[in-house]
């Protein structure tokens, strides 16, 4: 395995526009720790959520509820290597 090849693919966060909840497409060559950290808009850390990844695809649901309004910035991360940053909309 090469130096800048991950043992997981983050794909997509769906919906864009979440309500209360949405889901996150894992790809993962090994299980392992997936640790998620949702930013607002001034870069503060609004939720963190850890989950234990399996090997394979998979949809992990992320519940959103305790999330105010706005915009938002999802990092993935596993352990502590940066994966992917993403963005979603709050209702």
């Amino acid at each position: 395995m090469t130096a800048n090849t991950h043992d997981m693919l983050i794909q997509n966060i769906q919906p864009g526009l979440v309500d209360e909840s949405s889901y996150v497409t894992v790809l993962a060559n090994k299980a392992g720790r997936l640790i998620l950290k949702v930013l607002d808009v001034d870069g503060r850390i609004a939720k963190t959520v850890v989950a234990q990844i399996n090997e394979g695809r998979q949809q992990l649901e992320l519940n959103m509820t305790d999330l105010s309004s706005g915009r938002y910035v999802l990092n993935a991360f596993s352990g502590d290597i940066f994966l992917k940053s993403l963005r979603f909309e709050k209702q």
